[in-house]
């Protein structure tokens, strides 16, 4: 539910809101002192809040804490924190907006999360707010640590923790966002601020992100994401982040809604937010982790300043020599290679007496490791310096007699000027909890593969740039009243227009067989393939109205049946039949296009055909808003994936982004497109999915 007010760039005052000087506290029982509201109160007190604090209750003294009767007592205060029900939260923002109040924070649960009821409640909520922006609701509140600002009752939040550190932690699920608070710490690595945002009906997960990356106690903004309300201000939060050399990281649930989109055409059907989610991050530089095992391996590689290339080259050093060949092939199926050295490097190698059985990839040290740890270190310094080497994985198993000897491996990797994971299996347990380079270590051959692959998200710095370029919209065809669609037709008609090279085709209208007969007999078409056309019939095959392989000396006989057939499905005056040449091809492409509400126009290409909604391979996503570096690198993407000629692909971008600039135009399947022998496109089939005042879907 999104009922944001805030400005583009996620602008407000975010200071009052985190770093308030004064704070009204709403909601506190003087007899309860373990209600939210007194132990708000007690918390900030005991966290070292230095600035005004104090109690409204209408008719009782708050123990320890200045009180007052009303929110209008005393001057406006920066923060009012709002501790009381769902039903009363509205009254009290209200007030809070009505006396001057800069900010709000509303704990209490029961609106939007909990249905139609509360969407209600939660729209009364933001309509009482007007321009105030408050976090919440639904929400654990927040910590300042660099502020002495603790808004939270979360026990968490008072456990012993590392001083304050580079990492601002915003998550949308108060829980969750706890747990990765202590994945941050157990990284070695202190946050700065934990902010749980709750329902996000103003303040919104990325609009805080934008603001917090201008602050110089944060280095890295780490966001939990269930739903992203807001893909611009994100991106322009990293875009902002990669000019002020910080970075993105987001974790994010819900990557299986592609199929809940209802689309009229495969392209929107196909392109779920998770889609279109992970282009943003691609062209944007945003660190992506899967799960609260990527915390430690991108924040080691984040803070180090760590880069890897897109492949990176992984030298393994492993003292089994079958844990070092399980790695490679794990490492291998990540996108990573494990390479033979050159032989300068073997001889480097070999010459810090290391490596006894192997001086190959992976590098095997053999029987009798124990007695060559001192010569472990001068052999990453060589790996560390060769040039044909991206990135490092050490293995070691067991140790009980000498772990203290072992243990110091981790600070070997740690200091390494590239991506280093120690992997530590079956370590004596003393020895292992002796490791102060936390970050780089992991005691499974697992989790060293999902490190390393961890580390290869961090690589990309992205193009960081997100804007809407101005083009010239296609002009359509006429649309009639409750026209949902543009049939094949007057779709290829449009794509020409654009420079899209759409297949020959001769239309067959009432009475007029013979003249299209003639006309396809002219052409010397051997075999074609005959369509029904009509903007109220979206799938053709499933009403009986495409045939392919018609002879000429058929023709007559199958446009008499699908006449007939169409007649009875399709009630569109425009209506017809439509005759195309057999185009012989190795591979069919899906091409389309959508403009997607929260991500604006988007581009995809990838498997196409009949089955294109279920067809394996990768799609490539362009989001057209970004940057122009992001444009060439999946122009080429896609024209090294299916061997396309130097500058086809950005032809077809550029056509597609006109014909989504229409006002009416909501989506495009041009599906299948197929290559031509001189290696551009040839677009065999179209559809246009528009939106009019009155338009109507269609079955």
């Amino acid at each position: 539910m999104r009922e944001a007010r805030a400005s583009a760039e996620g602008g407000f005052d975010i200071g009052a809101l985190i770093e308030p000087k004064s704070i009204a506290v709403v909601g506190v029982s003087p007899a309860a002192p373990n209600s939210w509201g007194y132990r708000t109160m007690r918390v900030l007190a005991e966290g070292g809040y230095g600035g005004t604090l104090y109690a409204v209750h209408p008719t009782k003294d708050v123990p320890g804490f200045e009180t007052v009767r009303s929110l209008g007592d005393k001057p406006a205060p920066d923060l009012v924190a709002i501790c009381v029900r769902a039903e009363q939260s509205v009254d009290v923002v209200r007030q809070a907006r009505e006396i001057g109040a800069k900010a709000a924070i509303v704990f209490a649960s029961n609106f939007a999360e909990i249905g139609e009821k509360g969407e209600q409640l939660q729209r009364e909520l933001v309509e009482a707010a007007g321009d105030m922006p408050f976090l919440g609701p639904n929400c654990l509140g927040f910590s300042n640590r660099t502020a002495s600002v603790k808004m939270s009752v979360a026990p968490f939040l008072n456990r012993p923790l590392l001083p304050p550190g580079p990492v601002a932690l915003i998550a949308q699920s108060g829980a969750l966002g706890l747990v990765l608070a202590q994945c941050v710490e157990e990284s070695g690595v202190g946050y700065s601020h934990f902010i749980s945002v709750g329902n996000e009906s103003v303040v919104t997960a990325a609009m805080l992100a934008r603001q917090l990356i201008e602050r110089d106690d944060v280095g890295i903004a780490f966001v939990y994401l269930e739903t992203l309300r807001d893909p611009q201000v994100l991106a322009e939060a990293a875009a902002r982040a990669h000019a002020l050399g910080k970075r993105i990281i987001v974790l994010k649930a819900g990557s299986s809604d592609a199929g809940r989109r209802a689309a009229l055409s495969h392209t929107a059907a196909i392109a779920g937010n998770e889609t279109l989610f992970e282009a943003l991050t691609r062209d944007m530089g945003i660190v992506r982790i899967r799960d609260d095992e990527g915390v430690q391996p991108v924040l080691a590689a984040l803070r180090r300043g760590w880069k890897m290339p897109e492949r990176p080259r992984v030298a393994i050093l492993s003292n089994s020599g079958g844990a070092g060949a399980l790695l490679a092939d794990r490492l291998v199926a990540e996108g990573a290679r494990v390479e033979a050295f050159s032989e300068p490097l073997r001889q480097a190698i070999r010459k810090t007496g290391l490596v006894e059985a192997g001086d190959q990839n992976p590098l095997d040290i053999g029987g009798g490791w124990e007695a060559l740890l001192d010569r472990v270190e001068p052999c990453l310094k060589v790996l560390d310096g060769a040039e044909e080497v991206d990135a490092v994985v050490v293995y070691y198993a067991f140790g009980d007699i000498i772990g203290e000897r072992v243990a110091p491996i981790a600070s070997y990797c740690g200091a390494m000027s590239k991506p280093a994971v120690f992997v530590w299996q079956a370590a004596p347990a003393e020895f292992y909890a002796s490791v102060t380079e936390r970050d780089v270590l992991t005691s499974t051959i697992g989790g060293g593969v999902r490190a390393v692959a961890a580390q290869m998200t961090a690589a990309s710095t992205g193009n960081a740039e997100w804007r809407r370029r101005d083009v010239a919209p296609v002009r359509l065809p006429d649309l009639r009243a409750g026209q949902a669609t543009i049939a094949e037709r007057e779709a290829g008609a449009v794509l020409r227009e654009l420079g899209v090279d759409v297949v020959d085709a001769v239309a067959v209208v009432s009475g007029q067989a013979a003249a299209a007969i003639e006309k396809v007999t002219a052409k010397g078409w051997a075999r074609c393939v005959i369509k029904g056309n009509a903007a109220d019939v979206l799938h053709r095959n499933r009403v009986g109205l495409v045939e392919v392989g018609v002879s000429v000396d058929r023709l007559g006989a199958v446009i008499e049946r699908l006449s007939r057939r169409l007649d009875e499905v399709s009630a569109d005056p425009h209506r017809c039949l439509l005759i195309q040449p057999m185009v012989p091809f190795e591979s069919e492409i899906g091409v389309g296009g959508l403009v997607d509400p929260a991500y604006g126009p988007a581009i995809l290409i990838g498997p196409g055909g009949i089955n294109i909604e279920a067809a394996h391979g990768e799609r490539h996503v362009l989001l057209l808003s970004a940057s122009y570096a992001a444009r060439a690198a999946f122009s080429a993407r896609v024209e090294k994936a299916y061997d396309l000629s130097r500058g086809t692909v950005a032809g077809l971008v550029d056509g597609i982004e006109r014909l989504l600039a229409a006002p009416e135009v909501r989506e495009v399947d041009i599906n299948p497109m197929v290559r031509t022998a001189h290696g551009g496109l040839i677009a065999l089939d179209a559809l246009i999915v528009v939106e009019q005042h009155h338009a109507t879907a269609v079955a």
